[in-house]
């Protein structure tokens, strides 16, 4: 996963499309080649690419073990979009194989169960 592709070079455009920062740039900076590009660290970076990317996007960059690992939820506490921060922080806990705690039951529940990261499109009628 070193070698930027186009599928990755067009991720990170539209990531870094209010800078003018190099895709190539940002690209060293989340294999760590470089500590910084511009602002962007690599902490930050992953925070914008949760922020802005889809699940498979993503795993064009990083493996399930990266990801694993870097879904932890001081990371995520910096996710501004609650929803998300909360799905993250899910897929995170089943990627690491820990405990997922179904407190809630009921309608509301349901609908927000239902539309997680992952798709069901492929089983749907």
């Amino acid at each position: 996963m070193d070698k930027l592709s186009e599928n990755k070079l067009r991720s990170l455009k539209r990531i870094n499309w209010d800078y003018t920062l190099s895709p190539e740039d940002l690209f060293a900076v989340i294999n760590g080649k470089k500590a910084k590009a511009g602002h962007w660290n690599r902490e930050d970076l992953l925070l914008r690419m949760l922020d802005r990317l889809s699940w498979y996007d993503l795993l064009d960059f990083f493996t399930i073990e990266e990801l694993a690992m870097k879904l932890r939820p001081k990371l995520l506490a910096r996710l501004y979009n609650k929803e998300k921060r909360e799905k993250y922080e899910r897929l995170g806990k089943i990627l690491r194989k820990e405990p997922v705690s179904f407190t809630k039951w009921g309608a509301e529940y349901r609908k927000k169960s239902r539309d997680t990261l992952f798709s069901n499109r492929w089983y749907s009628t």
